[in-house]
């Protein structure tokens, strides 16, 4: 299964030990290509804006079809 868009992710937060669906705003920023931030990509590592904060995407998107994130 292969994800093309993304609206929500689902954000992990490891002090409180709860997991929640939360919309994505937008990608701050992508070590992968600093192009793919301006575009709206998101990768494995990336830091997104999400409701509840910002967070690093944990999952492969684009492999696993679902995007996982940690809050920072």
């Amino acid at each position: 299964m292969r994800l093309y868009r993304c609206e929500f992710a689902n954000v992990a937060d490891v002090r409180s030990g709860t997991t929640k669906r939360v919309k994505i705003m937008a990608v701050k920023s992508n070590p992968a290509n600093p192009f793919f931030a301006r575009r709206n990509i998101t990768t494995k590592g990336a830091v997104i804006a999400t409701e509840i904060g910002d967070a690093v995407v944990t999952s492969r998107p684009g492999q696993d079809g679902l995007v996982n994130a940690k809050l920072i």
